[in-house]
């Protein structure tokens, strides 16, 4: 890195893309030494200032280092973006600064959807499920759009049938595509836990696309809810139509037959 650092002495002393490059090689290092020696560098040229570098810098800080760091370089940046909120936001909830996380995200000028989601996403992070919950409502009281990837978080903690419902409706009239595999497969999931096999059942038929985490999370679903022999059948048919199953597939399988008791359907598997 030493070598690296010297070439800022020299020709690229104010090049904003080598500096760039260095964060990024300290990112891969994992080094808090090189990172602050790199930022004492930036300060020094001016550039600690500038919106790129300084998110840059924030993101090393907010991962590697101490949190009073980050809120420094946050601090420093003139002209922050949403980019650099958000950043913020994550470095806090990664240090467990839940209070002042929602402070600053109050403090927010501009709110895009990842800044929703980082707040959803750090609330679940710390076991605060109420505020997950609460600041998803506040999204769309906003008439902000959730993406994929906000209803997927909340699908892994819903905890009754009415959230469940209220999420999935939220998916539809979002526009979201419901044939998404990904999300498919949370709703299958979340369905599965909450005991509602025929809603997960439904969403299965709609998916234009199956993988096999659909194909074990639905023979799962059927499991727990004890419809077992619903279970091997739909084992059986992801077999028939070609899927190959996997060690967790075998491994819920061998469950739903000990709890048959019926050894001579072993043959099946």
């Amino acid at each position: 890195m030493y070598p690296f650092l010297k070439q800022v002495q020299g020709p690229h002393r104010t090049s904003l893309s080598y500096y760039s490059y260095l964060i990024d090689h300290c990112l891969s290092l994992k080094s808090l030494t090189f990172a602050k020696t790199i930022h004492a560098q930036l300060i020094k040229v001016g550039f600690d200032s500038h919106t790129f570098l300084g998110n840059r810098c924030l993101d090393l800080y907010s991962q590697y280092g101490t949190v009073n760091d980050a809120l420094k370089v946050f601090d420093g940046i003139s002209d922050k973006n949403c980019i650099s909120w958000n950043i913020c936001l994550k470095g806090l909830f990664r240090y467990g600064h839940v209070d002042r996380a929602g402070c600053l995200f109050d403090e927010m000028p501009v709110r895009d959807v990842v800044s929703w989601n980082t707040m959803i996403s750090g609330y679940v992070s710390r076991g605060f499920v109420d505020y997950a919950l609460g600041i998803f409502m506040e999204m769309q009281n906003a008439g902000v759009r959730p993406s994929g990837f906000t209803l997927s978080i909340l699908m892994l903690l819903v905890s009754c049938a009415h959230h469940g419902k209220q999420i999935h409706g939220c998916i539809v009239r979002s526009g979201l595509n419901l044939s998404n595999v990904v999300l498919g497969n949370s709703l299958i999931d979340m369905y599965g836990k909450l005991g509602l096999l025929d809603y997960a059942f439904g969403v299965f038929f709609t998916m234009e696309e199956l993988d096999l985490i659909s194909w074990n999370t639905l023979i799962l679903s059927c499991h727990r809810s004890g419809y077992r022999e619903l279970a091997l059948d739909q084992f059986c048919l992801m077999r028939t139509i070609g899927h190959s199953p996997d060690q967790f597939t075998m491994s819920t399988v061998i469950s739903v037959c000990s709890k048959l008791q019926h050894l001579e359907k072993d043959w099946r598997i």
